[in-house]
């Protein structure tokens, strides 16, 4: 666990007749914890040409290389190298500068977990930074892809988390925190979903949700501080929180923002409920229903960070149009060797993603029939959901 001075903070509130203390929020202390699959994660873009003065060890191939981009690094980011064992295959072994020193001829190569068809998935890297009360460790996950006609895709995942038992409310929980966009540190907010980290409540009703302002458990807000390493957590009860009304079609089931304030799931009571007041987009909303045979459907439709936003007052509901109608996107992509490519999405109203269901799986697909004008070529294919 990274080491901190563990200060007892107060705060001396004096009235023109009165003198009282307050105690701060005190700090709530986590461990450090590894996970060889990773938690969230960031594509990274990689190329073909070797950074200018970086040492390279011997190669087998033509290698990839890929920056990682850190602000707990002193120079801002750390390089990675992609090779081959052998002079074909997989690129199934890495160099990463995991100290900084600029080199990767002095490393040992990182080896794969496992492989299959298309990614290569690396072993945990261990990364250390020099904090102000000491050394921070820091673990990254490398997923190396490559599909046919020389496409290649790198994810990278934090490989650590914090967790440990808090007081929330007056009960013992377990939280975590999650380094949601792999960039090293655990207390990024941001507008974007992207961009933000997140913390996990054991218990609550909404789990795992994207780090604001505040954190709801039990129907209860508090005041959320995280340390940037993720090593402790100051939680307070939020007192007068302002909210505000928002509605949406009846046919909505659940429905869940993100904002500067943080996430929230709400189930409507006739297509209404209320936020803390603030500025949210539209993260995911739920339709269930039944059809004539009474078989439970289900649509989910999920947001981007272009999702459009909206503000929750006090003032007057903010009313949401969202859900059906839906549409249908078919496009077609030209593939070598004269053959193309169909995909079919599902669109909500505001161009959210949609997934449907019967009884919690997949349907089976649509089907396209593509036919000439004299009738001489005809076939049907079968879309496969996800």
């Amino acid at each position: 666990m990274n080491t901190f001075r563990r200060l007892q903070k107060w705060t001396v509130l004096m009235g023109l007749t009165l003198a009282t203390v307050a105690y701060a929020q005190k700090e709530q202390w986590l461990e450090y914890h590894i996970d060889r699959e990773g938690r969230g994660y960031h594509w990274l873009d990689l190329t073909t040409n070797a950074p200018a003065g970086l040492a390279l060890p011997k190669l087998n191939a033509r290698p990839y290389f890929a920056r990682w981009v850190s602000p707990l690094d002193a120079k801002g980011g750390r390089w990675a190298c992609f090779d081959r064992t052998r002079k074909s295959g997989p690129y199934d072994r890495v160099y990463f500068d995991s100290n900084g020193n600029g080199r990767l001829d002095d490393k040992t190569p990182i080896t794969t977990t496992r492989l299959d068809q298309y990614s290569a998935y690396f072993e945990p890297a261990k990364v250390v930074f020099k904090g102000e009360d000491g050394p921070i460790t820091y673990h990254v996950v490398f997923r190396f892809m490559s599909y046919p006609g020389g496409d290649t895709r790198l994810l990278i995942a934090s490989g650590g988390y914090y967790g440990g038992t808090v007081e929330i409310g007056g009960k013992k929980r377990r939280l975590e925190l999650i380094d949601g966009n792999a960039n090293g540190v655990f207390n990024d907010r941001s507008t974007k979903p992207s961009e933000c980290d997140s913390v996990a409540v054991a218990g609550s009703q909404q789990g795992q949700r994207y780090l604001g302002k505040l954190l709801e458990v039990d129907g209860q807000f508090f005041q959320i501080e995280v340390a940037r390493d993720g090593a402790f957590v100051k939680l307070q009860k939020a007192e007068n929180v302002v909210l505000g009304a928002v509605r949406v079609p009846e046919s909505i089931s659940q429905f869940t923002a993100f904002g500067e304030n943080g996430q929230f799931t709400r189930k409507p009571v006739k297509g209404e409920f209320t936020l803390p007041a603030g500025e949210y987009q539209i993260e995911d909303w739920v339709i269930t229903r039944k059809d004539s045979k009474g078989v439970n459907w289900q649509v989910n439709g999920s947001g981007s960070d272009e999702s459009p936003k909206f503000e929750a007052t006090a003032a007057k509901p903010a009313v949401l149009e969202v859900g059906e109608p839906f549409r249908m996107a078919l496009k077609a992509q030209d593939l070598p060797s004269q053959t193309v490519a169909f995909s079919l999405s599902f669109k909500g109203r505001g161009n959210e993603s949609l997934q449907l269901l019967r009884e919690n799986q997949s349907p089976p697909g649509p089907r396209l029939t593509l036919a000439s004008l004299d009738s001489s070529y005809r076939s049907t294919n079968t879309f496969e959901f996800g």
